[in-house]
């Protein structure tokens, strides 16, 4: 099993300079000599903080994911965890060179006291040789646990294990250097994604939001993803300009800004369900606002059609 690793920065390639700050020090051959691995090929993306990434820094990765993929059996992609879930999501929509993609990250720096770096990077070089972890898209593993990447989401600002599948849980559980996988693969969605640069705000709903916030995510869009209340609800006021966007071929899709659950119900009354249908807004379904958005961009980016994309459910 041939296996590549692409570093491109984040807590796991961190070191704490003499005033205790994290600092990116740690290249890929770096991050492997720590987790103790050999026979794997170590690529360099950069030494990035990914609270600074983009759809387009996540379709570089990804094309070079791509040529990796075309020499290697699996890649492991390093990174910060504060966009791993939608870089993570972008990867599954957006590879299209068979193989395995795994992507791990740290939340402590390598010399600092509990770091866990090493060990989930070693965990994750364990899921990329297992031949069964083909054919499930891209996969996040953390702590002891496989995600798949449309699923995951960050649950924790610090903890430890910090990524989570909460409507879900994981694919698959690490242990021993073995992987038992929790069930069969799932053939991952995936688009011809030629760009990633699609202007698509995520705008959160709360009470009594005011609907000027509506307008100026919707000033320039290609597309918005809205997270609403509950089911997806929204505020009334929203709702007329949201359905002047859709009329006007811009694509609006409805999340939920709860955790867990999917969008829908059969709720009447302006900013209901109904509602919502009837103006042409798209569901989500159970997927979180961040890969809906993510994939609203993939799906963009390859002109495929957004009402037949999120009409099918996530593997």
């Amino acid at each position: 099993m041939s296996i590549a690793l692409l570093a491109t920065g984040g807590t796991i390639a961190c070191t704490l300079d003499a005033d205790g700050r994290a600092v990116k020090t740690q290249r890929a051959a770096d991050l492997l000599a720590s987790a103790g691995a050999r026979d794997v090929t170590a690529v360099d993306q950069g030494l990035m903080s990914s609270w600074d990434f983009s759809a387009p820094t996540m379709l570089e990765i990804a094309r070079r994911v791509d040529e990796l993929l075309a020499e290697h059996d699996a890649v492991v992609v390093t990174q910060g965890t504060d966009t791993l879930e939608e870089t993570a999501a972008l990867l599954s929509f957006a590879v299209r060179t068979p193989g395995t993609v795994v992507v791990t990250g740290a939340m402590r720096a390598a010399d600092e006291p509990g770091s866990d770096g090493s060990a989930n990077l070693r965990n994750a070089l364990t899921v990329a040789g297992d031949p069964a972890a083909a054919g499930r898209g891209a996969l996040v593993v953390f702590g002891d646990e496989v995600h798949a990447a449309t699923r995951v989401t960050k649950q924790s600002s610090s903890a430890l294990l910090a990524f989570g599948s909460p409507d879900t849980g994981p694919v698959g559980l690490v242990h021993g250097g073995q992987v038992a996988w929790l069930g069969p693969p799932q053939p991952p969605t995936t688009y011809a994604v030629a760009s990633a640069d699609a202007d698509v705000p995520l705008l959160v709903a709360a009470a009594g939001a005011p609907v000027r916030l509506v307008e100026a995510a919707l000033d320039g869009a290609d597309g918005l993803v809205v997270a609403g209340m509950g089911l997806g609800h929204l505020p009334s006021s929203w709702m007329p300009v949201l359905g002047d966007a859709v009329a006007r071929g811009i694509p609006v899709v409805r999340a939920t800004r709860t955790p867990t659950g999917p969008v829908g119900g059969r709720y009447a009354g302006a900013g209901g369900d109904v509602d919502a249908e009837e103006r042409g807004l798209l569901s989500a379904g159970y997927r979180r606002p961040w890969a809906a958005r993510i994939e609203l961009i993939c799906v963009l980016g390859a002109s495929a059609d957004p009402a037949e994309a999120f009409a099918r459910p996530l593997p």
